[in-house]
């Protein structure tokens, strides 16, 4: 269960009771707060303590700081797994009608009014959210097929997948084998997507990132040095956590 708590000076906090979680945890991302928790815990969420507060508004600070958006103008192209995102003006796009979205020739064109002012910082948030649900209908389409071949291919098992817009991390994996994926893993190139899948499978047998987590990755992947360069610099260089 989800819900909204509005708690000064944090501000919106998502609130979120699984009845398989033992602990509270709390994550911070460029674009919310949120708290996990078992049911039987939520009255003792709050009032948070000054120090919880602190950490929460010094870590927020701090991604800000760091993962600044990108600015999208209409010369803007992003470069998918599978495709290109460019912007177009049309003509025929009026009044509340202000975006629509096709698939040609290799590219994801986003169509726009001719009147949209990429300048303001309400049209840069509406255009961010766009292409937020584009990678997001991409990566379920693809994803979770991808990780199935891969586990079958290498012979792992897994519980389910789920999507999600992290942006601390590309993927995650809990002890009962439940795998999180993050939808800004279609910025990848194929070959990096499926290094994080199968990372994540790897964790379906070990947890930590011991050495026999490290034999199994690099008995898969014999270039997985490389990979993991490649992938430190594609998050690095690549509109990662800035959408």
């Amino acid at each position: 269960m989800k819900s909204v708590v509005t708690y000064p000076p944090i501000g919106a906090i998502e609130l979120c009771t699984r009845k398989n979680v033992l602990r509270t945890t709390f994550s911070v991302s460029a674009r919310r707060v949120r708290i996990t928790t078992s049911p039987l815990l939520v009255k003792t969420i709050f009032p948070l303590s000054e120090e919880r507060i602190e950490w929460i508004m010094a870590a927020r600070r701090k991604i800000q700081e760091k993962y600044v958006p990108h600015p999208l103008l209409p010369t803007t192209e992003i470069d998918t797994c599978f495709f290109k995102i460019r912007f177009v003006a049309d003509n025929r796009l009026v009044g509340s009608k202000r975006f629509a979205c096709r698939k040609e020739a290799g590219a994801m064109n986003v169509y726009y009014a001719p009147d949209f002012d990429f300048s303001k910082q309400e049209m840069q948030d509406v255009l961010h959210r766009l292409l937020r649900q584009i990678l997001r209908k991409e990566a379920l389409l693809y994803l979770p097929m991808r990780l199935t071949e891969n586990a079958e291919r290498y012979g792992f098992c897994f519980d389910s997948v789920r999507i999600n817009g992290a942006t601390s991390r590309w993927g995650s994996c809990s002890a009962i084998k439940r795998i999180n994926l993050s939808f800004y893993l279609m910025l990848l190139p194929a070959d990096l997507i499926d290094f994080v899948l199968v990372h994540e499978l790897c964790h379906t047998e070990q947890m930590n990132h011991g050495e026999q987590f490290y034999r199994r990755m690099k008995t898969i992947f014999s270039d997985y040095d490389l990979l993991k360069c490649r992938l430190k610099k594609a998050a690095k260089d690549s509109l990662f956590l800035r959408i």
